[in-house]
């Protein structure tokens, strides 16, 4: 096994006009990531991505593309906290990482969420060898508050109006996860119904259509968050669970408050014991909302039926 490298985020803005030309600048330099060893993945619109290709030809070893028609469902810490998992695991292998992400306009999403997934983004790769690059155009300057430095691909320099990720997201709307619809099965626990509760969880969930693997996912972390509930939120707690298209859904509600600004999105540490439990929800499911105030934390979790990210279930 490699040595780990050394950690640090480069996080960098990338103004850019067409999507073309961008993908047509960014495959040298992905071609020369991958010649020093690096792991490369990418988010990128359609017309960015066929550039790219086109640049690289067929690369060995290939970069990863990611889903990007489907983005978390509200809470892009979901989105950050995936990331820097796999970012963690190559860097215990001893790669670093280049991830380069895109602003998608098309994808209707709102200012908000753009601040959230980058902010969050910052703030789970800060301890992790790993090159960010974050393209925007050119017309969208809030996104430049989140990124250290700032300009063109090739003229980078030190942003001065750079906001720290917790900074960015105190003035951003808080998640609002809905309510469970009146279909769901519920329950209600405290500390001597964990052991049952999760019996009553795998039966729901192991009708429910998903296969045996990811079944197990959506109860191991539905479990973690109730522990959470017992031990950090009040000692009670409910649970939801139904089914809702191709997802199916667990539900966390308790009256304690996380004050984390980025709750489960930053890698635990290697012989980190406590405090795992969102992450590891994060990591194993395909969307995670956390809504968390006076009123108490909400978690919603969901994992899909057909899931076009695999993960590894190597970090229990």
């Amino acid at each position: 096994m490699r040595n780990m490298p050394v950690p640090g985020l480069a996080h960098r803005g990338i103004a850019y006009t067409d999507s073309a030309a961008l993908g047509a600048a960014l495959a040298p330099l992905v071609a020369g990531a991958l010649g020093d060893g690096r792991a490369v993945t990418v988010a990128l619109e359609a017309a960015t991505v066929e550039s790219l290709c086109a640049g690289l030809g067929d690369p060995t070893p290939p970069v990863e593309f990611l889903e990007v028609d489907r983005p978390a469902r509200q809470d892009a810490f979901q989105l950050a906290a995936r990331r820097a998992t796999v970012a963690a695991q190559a860097a215990r292998a001893g790669v670093a990482s280049l991830l380069i992400t895109q602003n998608q306009p098309t994808l209707a999403l709102s200012d908000a969420y753009w601040l959230r997934l980058e902010a969050a983004l910052d703030a789970a790769l800060a301890a992790l060898p790993v090159t960010l690059w974050c393209a925007y155009r050119s017309s969208a300057p809030a996104y430049v508050q989140c990124h250290p430095e700032i300009g063109p691909l090739a003229e980078q320099h030190r942003n001065p109006g750079y906001r720290t990720p917790p900074d960015v997201v105190k003035d951003l709307p808080t998640i609002t996860v809905p309510a469970p619809p009146a279909r769901a099965s519920r329950w209600e626990f405290g500390v001597a119904d964990l052991t049952s509760l999760r019996r009553r969880l795998a039966t729901a969930v192991g009708a429910s259509g998903l296969d045996h693997e990811a079944g197990e996912d959506l109860v191991y972390s539905c479990s973690e968050i109730a522990t959470n509930a017992v031990e950090h939120g009040g000692g009670t707690g409910t649970v939801w669970t139904w089914t809702d298209g191709d997802e199916v859904v667990c539900q966390v509600a308790d009256s304690g408050r996380i004050d984390d600004p980025f709750p489960g999105v930053v890698p635990p540490l290697l012989d980190q014991d406590r405090g795992r439990g969102l992450w590891l929800a994060r990591a194993l499911c395909d969307d995670v909302d956390v809504s968390s105030g006076r009123d108490g934390t909400v978690v919603r979790l969901a994992r899909r039926r057909v899931r076009s990210e695999p993960i590894s279930r190597q970090i229990r």
